[in-house]
């Protein structure tokens, strides 16, 4: 019996798979069926998906977050600082009125 994602792709013991629910990511530990329903147990959350709801993922198209240097983290802080300023600024010119 194999077991399948959303996209008919195939689930195996040590892929990696995205729960569409809220987009978490982990690898499959364990497959079983109970009552005519395939389920698939996550390494971290370690709780059980109902297949229907998985999508496999590419090892590789993982990002890890540990692997990120100082430097990058350090550019994407910036960013965000620009973003939040320039968010404010604008908030500020839409709160302007005209009168008459």
């Amino acid at each position: 019996m194999s077991f399948c994602d959303i996209r008919g792709e195939t689930i195996d013991v040590g892929a990696f798979i995205r729960y569409a629910g809220t987009g978490t990511i982990s690898k499959v530990v364990e497959l079983k069926e109970e009552d005519n329903e395939q389920w698939v147990k996550l390494e971290e959350p370690a709780l059980w998906y109902a297949v229907d709801s998985l999508e496999v993922v590419n090892e590789k198209d993982i990002l890890d977050v540990e692997s990120i240097d100082k430097d990058t983290l350090e550019k994407l802080k910036d960013i965000k600082e620009g973003y939040d300023e320039l968010n404010a600024n604008l908030n500020d010119i839409q709160g302007c009125e005209g009168g008459g």
